[in-house]
């Protein structure tokens, strides 16, 4: 079974997945309003508390783990510039459909990424101790930017 931290994180991906599924079909623009702030909640601070304790430890780590901490931390750099884009866009023109799909399709590849790679290779290099201490800085990343 997976510590705590990994299972947080695959929820926060769960209600991801289907925000960004949501937010790229609906019609209504009410509901995209409604939707597109839910998803900037759900995903910017995810993001930033995921740079602070998991991204920061694998990039301290070195070697492998470094790469890969480096190339999502660049992701999630132009992740947050295209959200921050579709939150400035009227939700009733053109570009917002394109810019949400563009969005969901980003994160869905870095989430696939995070499962696949990131996650593993953090429960073989962590101990249970670190993962809660990694949990924790998580946690108090992600308040401190909905403060």
């Amino acid at each position: 079974m997976a510590h705590e931290f990994i299972e947080h994180l695959l929820e926060d991906h769960k209600a991801q997945r289907r925000l960004g599924a949501q937010l790229r079909t609906t019609k209504d623009p009410q509901q995209r309003e409604e939707l597109r702030q839910e998803f900037w909640e759900e995903l910017y601070p995810h993001m930033i508390g995921e740079e602070a304790s998991l991204f920061a430890y694998m990039e301290s780590a070195g070697g492998e783990a470094k790469e890969e901490a480096l190339k999502a931390v660049q992701e999630h750099h132009v992740a947050k510039m295209v959200l921050r884009e579709l939150m400035d866009l009227d939700v009733e023109g053109d570009t917002f459909m394109a810019k949400a799909y563009v969005l969901d399709e980003l994160n869905r590849h870095h989430m696939e990424e995070e499962e696949e790679t990131h996650f593993p290779m953090l429960q073989r290099m962590a101990q249970k101790e670190k993962l809660d201490e990694l949990f924790e800085q998580y946690e108090e990343a992600e308040e401190e930017v909905e403060d």
